[in-house]
């Protein structure tokens, strides 16, 4: 049994298999998990927050469904507020069940807590592959355009990390650093380029960068010319080099287009 598929979630996941199978549509998929959490006698909190941790470990086990489940949250985020015995809303730190996915965002922040090991190849592989399916995942919750979903400061601190600091400070990382960062211009490249929110020291540079602390046009010219960069470096893998070119020429593209 896989890490998404264990026994606390058997229910869920069957909701899910169906979901895969095309058996049920996303609004079905979100009523029946909604329904789930607010079963039994335990509270609230805990089975939501449980919920979001299915949900993401999910999207790391099956790719091939991250639509599917990017469809199902959004679907949870439109269902009526949640009652309490007495009828009032339920609120989980001032956030309303279900639209405002309490606690999601939380549970996304402990997502990036993750690392590159340095021991054995296959579990570099293991952190790597997860890590982009992170950033996949979250990238095509922002590309719902859904205000629930901001995540903005996810790919700007995926960006710093990859690309704000000289290479030699990230020795034996960049083989994961960089294909994690071109995966956010893959799928959101056209609105990143037009975002200028401002995170303060949240969102401060490494030490290549001395500018806004947040989005500019400035700092994206920066990292496609570190991307172009990378994609020369002889010490990343094939891969890395791959995904650094891409995400340069898709870049230059987007810089090349008339903006509205």
């Amino acid at each position: 049994m896989s890490a998404a598929t264990d026994d606390m979630h058997t229910a869920e996941f069957a909701v899910l298999t169906d979901l895969f199978s095309d058996n049920i549509a996303a609004q079905n998929a979100a009523e029946t998990l909604a329904s789930i959490q607010l079963s039994g006698t335990t509270e609230p909190e805990s089975n939501i927050s449980s919920l979001w941790s299915f949900i993401i470990k999910c999207a790391y086990e099956f790719p091939e469904h991250q639509t599917k489940l990017v469809d199902t949250l959004v679907q949870l985020s439109k269902l009526p507020d949640a009652k309490a015995a007495n009828g009032d809303p339920i609120l989980l730190y001032d956030m309303r069940v279900w639209k405002d996915l309490p606690m999601l965002g939380w549970q996304f922040r402990e997502e990036w807590n993750a690392s590159i090991p340095t021991g054995p190849s296959d579990q570099r592989a293991n952190a790597i592959s997860r890590m982009i399916n992170r950033d996949k995942f979250t990238a095509l919750l922002m590309a719902t355009k859904e205000p629930v979903f901001n995540y903005s400061w996810f790919a700007l601190i995926t960006f710093r990390e990859a690309l704000e600091e000289p290479e030699t400070q990230k020795a034996g990382r960049l083989d994961g650093l960089i294909p994690v960062a071109a995966t956010w211009i893959q799928i959101l490249g056209a609105e990143i380029y037009t975002w200028n929110e401002d995170f303060g020291r949240r969102g401060r540079g490494g030490s290549l960068w001395h500018g806004k602390e947040g989005f500019c046009v400035e700092r994206w010219h920066l990292w496609r010319e570190r991307f172009g960069e990378m994609a020369k470096m002889e010490e990343l893998d094939d891969g890395a080099r791959r995904a650094a070119g891409d995400a340069e020429q898709i870049m230059r593209k987007i810089e090349s287009q008339p903006q509205s």
